[in-house]
């Protein structure tokens, strides 16, 4: 019966504040990310669906469940993902809309935004040249996790590497958080960067 109440609100608010909602398609948003305490979840919808919302560790394990099988209205919605309780590391978020489709989005929870202090690694690891056009060298050999957030917390790129010497001509001008994690999703550095044009 809330439930209903609840929706029923979220319709008359969308209907009598006169917000308009012009997406044409599903999307979800992690701001920011990566995180250090908390991280908000942003949804659109189309249209009326069941949804559910759940955010799983690297394990496959079940963290937190937002809603399960809910039917919302169209619109747009925000959750609050609390990481006080959650160890650092990736998690994904996955949004079910309806029976046929999925969006999963990486979410990294980071103990803090600089260099890790008990880092096994040498402590002059810099992440160079920075600024930089073109490419940045990562001196980890071996295979690692980066990921290239804004600076306001939006995930720009993500993926795993042997390499040392990384292209960014794919990213756009601007300063960047560069995250890197070991084999075990640990966090090694987070490292501001400037690409230039």
């Amino acid at each position: 019966m809330t439930k209903r109440i609840h929706l029923l609100l979220i319709t008359l608010f969308t209907i009598i504040g006169g917000t308009t909602f012009s997406k044409t398609i599903d999307s979800l948003t992690i701001y920011p990310n990566p995180f250090i305490t908390s991280t908000t979840i942003h949804f659109d919808l189309v249209k009326s669906d069941t949804i559910t919302l759940q955010v799983f560790n690297s394990l496959g394990q079940t963290m937190r469940t937002f809603y399960q099988s809910t039917v919302l209205p169209m619109g747009s919605y925000h959750m609050n993902l609390n990481g006080d309780s959650l160890v650092e590391g990736i998690y994904y978020v996955k949004l079910d809309i309806g029976a046929t489709n999925s969006i999963v989005k990486k979410a990294l929870k980071v103990r803090t935004t600089s260099v890790v202090e008990n880092n096994k690694l040498d402590h002059k690891l810099i992440i160079f040249p920075n600024p930089t056009n073109d490419h940045i060298t990562i001196p980890i050999k071996g295979n690692k996790t980066i990921i290239v957030a804004d600076l306001h917390g939006k995930m720009v790129k993500s993926f795993t590497t042997d390499q040392q010497v990384i292209s960014i001509l794919d990213i756009a001008a601007g300063q960047y958080l560069i995250t890197i994690l070991n084999n075990e999703n640990e966090l090694l550095t987070s490292q501001k960067i400037i690409k230039v044009e």
